[in-house]
Protein backbone atom coordinates (compact mmCIF):
# COMPACT_ATOMS: atom_id res chain seq x y z
CA UNK A 1 0.00 0.00 0.00
CA UNK A 2 1.13 3.47 -1.26
CA UNK A 3 0.71 6.04 1.26
CA UNK A 4 -0.29 9.50 -0.34
CA UNK A 5 2.12 12.66 -0.43
CA UNK A 6 2.18 14.15 2.92
CA UNK A 7 2.55 17.51 0.78
CA UNK A 8 -1.05 18.67 0.11
CA UNK A 9 -2.43 17.58 3.11
CA UNK A 10 0.36 19.77 4.88
CA UNK A 11 -0.03 22.78 2.67
CA UNK A 12 -4.11 22.34 3.66
CA UNK A 13 -3.39 22.42 7.43
CA UNK A 14 -1.17 25.27 7.14
CA UNK A 15 -3.25 27.50 4.93
CA UNK A 16 -6.67 26.61 7.11
CA UNK A 17 -4.12 27.89 9.98
CA UNK A 18 -4.43 24.45 12.26
CA UNK A 19 -7.94 25.50 13.40
CA UNK A 20 -8.53 21.80 14.34
CA UNK A 21 -5.67 21.62 16.77
CA UNK A 22 -6.30 22.26 20.18
CA UNK A 23 -4.61 25.65 21.87
CA UNK A 24 -4.63 27.01 25.10
CA UNK A 25 -4.89 30.48 22.93
CA UNK A 26 -3.36 32.60 20.42
CA UNK A 27 -0.14 32.21 19.61
CA UNK A 28 2.17 34.86 19.42
CA UNK A 29 2.23 35.81 15.83
CA UNK A 30 -1.74 36.31 16.09
CA UNK A 31 -1.16 38.80 18.92
CA UNK A 32 1.09 40.61 17.46
CA UNK A 33 -0.94 41.15 14.46
CA UNK A 34 -4.20 41.20 15.93
CA UNK A 35 -4.63 44.83 14.65
CA UNK A 36 -3.87 43.19 10.91
CA UNK A 37 -6.79 41.19 11.19
CA UNK A 38 -9.79 41.64 9.31
CA UNK A 39 -11.54 44.36 10.35
CA UNK A 40 -14.85 43.80 8.84
CA UNK A 41 -15.38 41.16 11.26
CA UNK A 42 -15.05 43.28 14.18
CA UNK A 43 -14.79 46.91 14.86
CA UNK A 44 -12.70 46.37 18.33
CA UNK A 45 -9.21 45.08 15.24
CA UNK A 46 -9.10 48.70 14.40
CA UNK A 47 -8.67 49.97 18.00
CA UNK A 48 -6.19 47.58 19.59
CA UNK A 49 -2.81 49.24 20.42
CA UNK A 50 0.34 46.71 20.86
CA UNK A 51 2.47 47.92 22.73
CA UNK A 52 6.26 46.19 23.07
CA UNK A 53 7.60 47.53 26.68
CA UNK A 54 11.30 46.06 25.46
CA UNK A 55 11.15 49.30 23.56
CA UNK A 56 8.54 51.59 25.12
CA UNK A 57 11.13 52.83 28.52
CA UNK A 58 9.26 55.84 29.09
CA UNK A 59 5.95 53.81 28.92
CA UNK A 60 6.71 52.06 31.85
CA UNK A 61 6.30 55.86 34.02
CA UNK A 62 2.74 56.15 32.87
CA UNK A 63 1.90 52.62 34.84
CA UNK A 64 3.04 53.07 37.76
CA UNK A 65 0.68 54.10 40.49
CA UNK A 66 0.20 57.02 41.76
CA UNK A 67 1.90 56.99 45.28
CA UNK A 68 4.41 59.54 44.00
CA UNK A 69 2.09 62.00 43.10
CA UNK A 70 0.83 61.19 46.52
CA UNK A 71 3.74 62.97 47.91
CA UNK A 72 3.48 65.75 45.97
CA UNK A 73 -0.41 65.99 46.74
CA UNK A 74 0.30 65.62 50.81
CA UNK A 75 2.98 68.37 51.33
CA UNK A 76 1.35 71.26 48.89
CA UNK A 77 1.19 74.45 51.45
CA UNK A 78 -1.95 75.19 52.53
CA UNK A 79 -2.89 78.26 55.33
CA UNK A 80 -4.96 76.03 56.66
CA UNK A 81 -2.75 73.48 58.16
CA UNK A 82 -1.35 76.88 60.50
CA UNK A 83 -5.08 78.21 61.13
CA UNK A 84 -5.88 74.76 63.27
CA UNK A 85 -6.44 77.04 65.80
CA UNK A 86 -9.08 79.33 64.69
CA UNK A 87 -11.84 80.00 65.77
CA UNK A 88 -14.87 79.48 63.16
CA UNK A 89 -18.83 79.26 62.55
CA UNK A 90 -20.00 77.15 64.89
CA UNK A 91 -17.67 76.81 67.53
CA UNK A 92 -18.83 77.09 71.04
CA UNK A 93 -16.84 78.83 74.10
CA UNK A 94 -16.31 79.55 77.58
CA UNK A 95 -15.07 82.67 78.59
CA UNK A 96 -14.10 83.13 82.23
CA UNK A 97 -13.32 87.06 83.59
CA UNK A 98 -11.25 88.04 86.68
CA UNK A 99 -10.92 90.84 87.95
CA UNK A 100 -8.15 92.29 90.60
CA UNK A 101 -9.56 93.77 94.11
CA UNK A 102 -10.87 95.80 94.17
CA UNK A 103 -13.62 94.83 91.86
CA UNK A 104 -14.99 97.68 90.34
CA UNK A 105 -17.67 95.87 87.26
CA UNK A 106 -17.92 92.08 88.78
CA UNK A 107 -17.87 92.30 92.25
CA UNK A 108 -18.33 90.34 95.26
CA UNK A 109 -17.71 90.18 99.09
CA UNK A 110 -16.42 87.86 100.98
CA UNK A 111 -17.87 86.55 104.90
CA UNK A 112 -16.24 89.73 106.33
CA UNK A 113 -17.27 92.04 104.34
CA UNK A 114 -14.05 92.35 102.62
CA UNK A 115 -14.09 92.77 98.87
CA UNK A 116 -12.42 90.03 97.06
CA UNK A 117 -11.51 89.21 93.27
CA UNK A 118 -14.62 88.79 91.03
CA UNK A 119 -14.73 85.71 88.96
CA UNK A 120 -17.34 85.60 86.58
CA UNK A 121 -18.28 82.32 84.93
CA UNK A 122 -20.01 83.96 81.59
CA UNK A 123 -22.42 81.79 79.75
CA UNK A 124 -21.49 79.27 76.78
CA UNK A 125 -21.21 81.14 73.39
CA UNK A 126 -21.71 80.21 70.12
CA UNK A 127 -19.66 81.47 66.95
CA UNK A 128 -22.59 83.29 65.04
CA UNK A 129 -23.14 82.61 61.22
CA UNK A 130 -21.31 85.91 60.81
CA UNK A 131 -18.78 85.12 62.73
CA UNK A 132 -18.95 87.23 65.67
CA UNK A 133 -19.98 86.44 69.58
CA UNK A 134 -21.66 88.82 71.61
CA UNK A 135 -20.78 89.77 75.47
CA UNK A 136 -22.15 91.83 78.47
CA UNK A 137 -20.35 95.11 78.38
CA UNK A 138 -18.32 94.76 75.32
CA UNK A 139 -21.46 93.88 72.66
CA UNK A 140 -20.06 91.42 69.80
CA UNK A 141 -16.72 90.89 69.11
CA UNK A 142 -15.42 89.60 65.56
CA UNK A 143 -14.29 85.68 66.76
CA UNK A 144 -13.75 83.85 63.35
CA UNK A 145 -10.62 83.14 61.91
CA UNK A 146 -9.27 83.75 65.72
CA UNK A 147 -6.85 82.21 67.75
CA UNK A 148 -8.49 82.00 71.43
CA UNK A 149 -5.58 84.06 72.87
CA UNK A 150 -6.14 86.64 70.23
CA UNK A 151 -9.70 87.11 71.65
CA UNK A 152 -8.34 86.93 75.25
CA UNK A 153 -6.57 89.87 74.56
CA UNK A 154 -9.07 92.03 72.88
CA UNK A 155 -11.79 91.42 75.85
CA UNK A 156 -9.05 92.66 78.07
CA UNK A 157 -8.74 95.92 76.15
CA UNK A 158 -12.62 96.52 75.75
CA UNK A 159 -12.63 96.08 79.65
CA UNK A 160 -9.85 98.07 80.57
CA UNK A 161 -11.81 101.24 81.45
CA UNK A 162 -14.67 99.56 83.01
CA UNK A 163 -12.83 96.93 85.07
CA UNK A 164 -10.01 97.13 87.62
CA UNK A 165 -6.63 94.95 85.82
CA UNK A 166 -9.34 92.07 84.28
CA UNK A 167 -7.51 88.87 83.14
CA UNK A 168 -9.59 86.65 80.74
CA UNK A 169 -9.44 82.84 80.11
CA UNK A 170 -11.40 81.60 76.76
CA UNK A 171 -11.82 77.82 76.54
CA UNK A 172 -12.71 75.97 73.58
CA UNK A 173 -15.22 73.36 74.49
CA UNK A 174 -16.55 72.52 71.10
CA UNK A 175 -14.86 72.81 67.46
CA UNK A 176 -17.67 72.26 64.75
CA UNK A 177 -15.48 74.44 62.01
CA UNK A 178 -12.65 72.72 61.85
CA UNK A 179 -13.11 68.72 61.33
CA UNK A 180 -12.78 66.38 59.07
CA UNK A 181 -15.41 63.46 57.52
CA UNK A 182 -14.53 59.99 58.11
CA UNK A 183 -16.40 57.43 55.66
CA UNK A 184 -16.60 53.40 55.94
CA UNK A 185 -19.23 51.09 54.97
CA UNK A 186 -20.45 50.78 58.70
CA UNK A 187 -19.76 53.84 60.55
CA UNK A 188 -19.32 57.33 59.30
CA UNK A 189 -18.72 60.25 61.61
CA UNK A 190 -17.07 63.75 61.71
CA UNK A 191 -13.57 64.09 63.98
CA UNK A 192 -12.49 67.25 65.04
CA UNK A 193 -9.10 68.79 64.11
CA UNK A 194 -7.28 70.10 67.91
CA UNK A 195 -4.32 72.27 68.05
CA UNK A 196 -2.62 68.40 68.62
CA UNK A 197 -2.50 68.27 64.68
CA UNK A 198 -4.58 64.97 64.11
CA UNK A 199 -3.12 62.66 61.86
CA UNK A 200 -4.59 60.29 58.83
CA UNK A 201 -4.10 57.25 61.08
CA UNK A 202 -5.89 58.95 63.71
CA UNK A 203 -9.43 59.57 61.41
CA UNK A 204 -8.59 55.10 60.39
CA UNK A 205 -8.85 54.58 64.33
CA UNK A 206 -12.44 56.09 64.41
CA UNK A 207 -13.96 52.68 62.32
CA UNK A 208 -13.07 50.66 65.10
CA UNK A 209 -14.04 46.86 64.56
CA UNK A 210 -15.46 48.43 61.49
CA UNK A 211 -12.39 47.65 59.53
CA UNK A 212 -11.65 46.03 56.69
CA UNK A 213 -8.65 43.57 55.70
CA UNK A 214 -5.59 46.00 56.02
CA UNK A 215 -3.92 44.64 52.51
CA UNK A 216 -7.28 45.26 50.49
CA UNK A 217 -8.46 48.27 52.21
CA UNK A 218 -7.36 52.10 50.48
CA UNK A 219 -7.89 55.57 51.93
CA UNK A 220 -9.10 57.93 49.68
CA UNK A 221 -8.59 61.65 50.70
CA UNK A 222 -10.43 64.53 49.54
CA UNK A 223 -8.84 67.49 50.30
CA UNK A 224 -9.35 70.80 47.95
CA UNK A 225 -11.58 69.42 45.08
CA UNK A 226 -8.67 66.99 45.02
CA UNK A 227 -8.98 63.33 45.20
CA UNK A 228 -6.00 60.51 45.75
CA UNK A 229 -5.84 57.12 46.94
CA UNK A 230 -3.14 55.26 49.01
CA UNK A 231 -3.23 51.99 50.63
CA UNK A 232 -3.66 51.53 54.30
CA UNK A 233 -0.56 49.28 54.47
CA UNK A 234 1.74 51.73 53.10
CA UNK A 235 0.61 54.32 55.53
CA UNK A 236 1.39 51.85 57.81
CA UNK A 237 4.43 50.87 56.29
CA UNK A 238 5.98 54.30 55.63
CA UNK A 239 5.12 56.96 58.77
CA UNK A 240 6.15 60.00 56.32
CA UNK A 241 2.55 59.09 54.62
CA UNK A 242 0.65 59.56 57.67
CA UNK A 243 0.28 63.16 56.89
CA UNK A 244 -1.53 65.54 59.40
CA UNK A 245 -5.27 66.03 58.50
CA UNK A 246 -6.71 69.58 57.15
CA UNK A 247 -10.04 71.08 57.61
CA UNK A 248 -12.94 69.82 55.53
CA UNK A 249 -10.64 66.97 54.75
CA UNK A 250 -13.08 63.79 53.44
CA UNK A 251 -11.42 60.28 54.40
CA UNK A 252 -12.89 57.17 52.83
CA UNK A 253 -11.66 53.58 53.45
CA UNK A 254 -12.22 51.89 50.52
CA UNK A 255 -12.71 47.77 50.85
CA UNK A 256 -10.97 46.88 46.99
CA UNK A 257 -9.88 43.34 46.31
CA UNK A 258 -8.19 43.39 43.36
CA UNK A 259 -7.06 40.54 41.01
CA UNK A 260 -6.15 39.47 37.72
CA UNK A 261 -6.76 36.65 35.75
CA UNK A 262 -3.73 34.25 33.97
CA UNK A 263 -4.37 32.58 30.91
CA UNK A 264 -2.53 30.80 28.02
CA UNK A 265 0.94 28.26 28.61
CA UNK A 266 0.99 27.65 32.58
CA UNK A 267 -0.39 25.31 33.28
CA UNK A 268 -4.55 26.21 34.00
CA UNK A 269 -6.43 29.61 33.92
CA UNK A 270 -7.25 31.15 37.23
CA UNK A 271 -7.78 34.33 38.93
CA UNK A 272 -5.07 35.37 40.96
CA UNK A 273 -5.89 38.03 43.94
CA UNK A 274 -3.22 40.46 44.95
CA UNK A 275 -2.65 43.34 47.84
CA UNK A 276 -4.44 47.25 47.15
CA UNK A 277 -0.45 48.05 47.30
CA UNK A 278 -0.35 46.71 43.78
CA UNK A 279 2.25 43.91 42.29
CA UNK A 280 4.28 44.35 39.39
CA UNK A 281 4.37 41.79 36.33
CA UNK A 282 7.75 39.89 37.94
CA UNK A 283 5.62 39.42 41.07
CA UNK A 284 2.23 38.45 38.67
CA UNK A 285 4.21 35.75 37.19
CA UNK A 286 5.74 34.33 40.08
CA UNK A 287 2.11 33.60 41.64
CA UNK A 288 1.40 31.82 38.65
CA UNK A 289 4.26 29.53 39.18
CA UNK A 290 6.43 31.50 35.97
CA UNK A 291 6.85 30.22 32.41
CA UNK A 292 7.07 26.61 31.60
CA UNK A 293 10.07 25.59 29.84
CA UNK A 294 8.38 23.15 27.47
CA UNK A 295 5.01 24.69 26.93
CA UNK A 296 5.78 28.65 26.85
CA UNK A 297 6.96 30.94 24.15
CA UNK A 298 9.34 33.60 25.81
CA UNK A 299 8.85 36.20 23.74
CA UNK A 300 4.96 36.13 24.18
CA UNK A 301 4.13 37.43 27.74
CA UNK A 302 1.23 39.64 27.14
CA UNK A 303 -1.04 41.58 29.37
CA UNK A 304 -4.19 42.71 27.75
CA UNK A 305 -5.96 45.46 29.58
CA UNK A 306 -8.62 48.51 28.60
CA UNK A 307 -6.46 51.50 29.41
CA UNK A 308 -7.34 55.00 29.83
CA UNK A 309 -6.29 57.25 27.11
CA UNK A 310 -7.13 61.14 26.22
CA UNK A 311 -8.15 61.70 22.76
CA UNK A 312 -7.11 64.45 20.85
CA UNK A 313 -9.76 66.83 21.47
CA UNK A 314 -9.20 65.62 25.32
CA UNK A 315 -11.58 63.23 25.99
CA UNK A 316 -11.21 60.33 27.83
CA UNK A 317 -11.74 56.59 26.54
CA UNK A 318 -10.80 53.05 27.01
CA UNK A 319 -8.18 51.53 24.54
CA UNK A 320 -8.05 48.07 24.11
CA UNK A 321 -4.23 47.73 24.80
CA UNK A 322 -1.93 44.91 24.60
CA UNK A 323 1.32 45.39 26.31
CA UNK A 324 4.62 42.63 24.87
CA UNK A 325 7.31 41.74 26.78
CA UNK A 326 10.23 39.95 25.59
CA UNK A 327 12.13 37.93 28.31
CA UNK A 328 15.06 36.23 25.83
CA UNK A 329 15.90 40.16 26.58
CA UNK A 330 18.01 40.48 29.77
CA UNK A 331 16.68 44.07 30.31
CA UNK A 332 13.22 42.67 30.82
CA UNK A 333 14.03 41.80 34.16
CA UNK A 334 14.12 45.13 35.41
CA UNK A 335 11.55 45.98 33.02
CA UNK A 336 9.04 43.55 34.90
CA UNK A 337 9.54 45.20 38.17
CA UNK A 338 8.67 48.43 37.36
CA UNK A 339 5.62 47.31 35.13
CA UNK A 340 2.25 47.48 37.40
CA UNK A 341 0.00 44.76 36.79
CA UNK A 342 -3.57 46.00 37.49
CA UNK A 343 -6.68 45.10 38.60
CA UNK A 344 -8.79 43.57 36.06
CA UNK A 345 -5.70 42.27 33.93
CA UNK A 346 -5.10 39.47 31.37
CA UNK A 347 -1.68 38.05 31.85
CA UNK A 348 -1.46 35.68 29.07
CA UNK A 349 1.78 33.81 28.25
CA UNK A 350 1.66 32.35 24.20
CA UNK A 351 2.65 28.42 23.44
CA UNK A 352 5.75 27.69 22.50
CA UNK A 353 6.20 27.27 18.46
CA UNK A 354 8.03 23.85 19.34
CA UNK A 355 4.64 22.94 20.77
CA UNK A 356 2.49 24.00 17.92
CA UNK A 357 4.99 21.78 15.90
CA UNK A 358 4.22 18.92 17.89
CA UNK A 359 0.84 19.32 17.75
CA UNK A 360 0.94 19.74 14.07
CA UNK A 361 2.90 15.95 13.89
CA UNK A 362 0.79 14.07 16.36
CA UNK A 363 -2.33 15.15 14.08
CA UNK A 364 -0.43 13.86 11.18
CA UNK A 365 0.99 10.81 12.52
CA UNK A 366 -0.60 9.71 15.59
CA UNK A 367 -2.13 5.96 15.12
CA UNK A 368 -5.60 5.92 15.18
CA UNK A 369 -6.14 9.82 15.08
CA UNK A 370 -3.27 10.79 12.61
CA UNK A 371 -4.23 12.58 9.12
CA UNK A 372 -1.92 10.10 7.60
CA UNK A 373 -3.68 7.26 8.96
CA UNK A 374 -7.43 8.70 8.26
CA UNK A 375 -6.10 8.51 4.63
CA UNK A 376 -4.55 5.38 4.56
CA UNK A 377 -7.87 3.74 5.63
CA UNK A 378 -9.67 5.57 2.90
CA UNK A 379 -6.82 4.15 0.33
CA UNK A 380 -7.70 0.89 1.61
Amino acid sequence: MKLPSLLPITLAMVLSGCSFLPHSGPNFSSIKNINKQQTELDSIYNKVKIVNLNTSIDLIKETKTNFLNYNKFINETSNKVKQVDNLGKGDSIKISIIETPPAILFTGSSDTGAPKTGLTELPIVVVDSQGFISLPFIGNIKAANKTPTQIQKEIIEKLSGIANRPQVIVTVLEKRSSSVTVIGDKFSGKMPITAKGEQLLDAVTMLGNNMYDIKDTLIQITRNNKVNKIPLSLVLSNPKLNVKLQKDDVITLINKPSSFISMGAIGATKEVRFEAVGINLSQALARIGGLRDNQSDARGVFVFRYQDTFSADKKKELIPTVYQIDLNNPNSLFIMNKFQVKNNDIVYVATAPIIELQKFLYAIFSPGIGVVNQVSQINE
